[in-house]
């Protein structure tokens, strides 16, 4: 093996010789690191950054387990009576979203319907989190559809009387 690449070497004129070692002492190199070496770096860092992003739901996770025994142990809160829709309305009113009610109405069985078109997602979020507990109701369905304009959305709730 080693004489026929010592002959096919001397059959080759200086010239070739030199782009052969050049190619041999350059380009195999830039090959194996840019074909191996970079990609496996790559893959890395990657694996890395999920890694991270694994530890950092885990420690969400048990912050919220965490939170859900605090709740636990608390005492129960009294039922509260539901507000109905005119309560409803009246905080509406007071976080500036009723002209924003598609729809409002209640049901014979108490349920209460509210439908919003094109409502800021931050202005009814704080709403929903500062009245819920007060309302008497539970939240028995929600839908939200991304609005044409950023940060508008389509809401439907539907509420149910709290049951004591």
């Amino acid at each position: 093996m080693n004489a026929r690449l010592i002959d096919l070497l001397l059959r080759l004129s200086p010239r070739e010789r030199g782009l052969l070692a050049f190619a041999a002492l350059v380009v195999l190199p830039l090959v194996i690191v840019l074909g191996v070496l970079l990609p496996l770096s790559e893959k890395r860092e990657a694996a890395l950054r999920d890694r991270a992003d694994a530890q950092a739901l885990q420690i969400w996770v048990q912050d919220r387990v965490a939170e859900q025994r605090q709740y636990a142990a608390a005492p129960a809160a009294s039922p509260a009576t539901p507000i109905g829709s005119s309560g409803i309305e009246r905080g509406l009113i007071e976080a500036k979203l009723r002209r924003a009610v598609s729809e409002l109405g209640t049901r014979t069985d108490g349920v209460v319907e509210l439908r919003f078109d094109q409502v800021d997602f931050a202005r009814l979020a704080t709403w929903m989190s500062a009245a819920h507990p007060d309302w008497g109701y539970d939240i028995e369905s929600f839908r939200f559809e991304a609005g044409e304009e950023p940060g508008k959305v389509s809401a439907w709730l539907v509420l149910t009387p709290r049951q004591g």
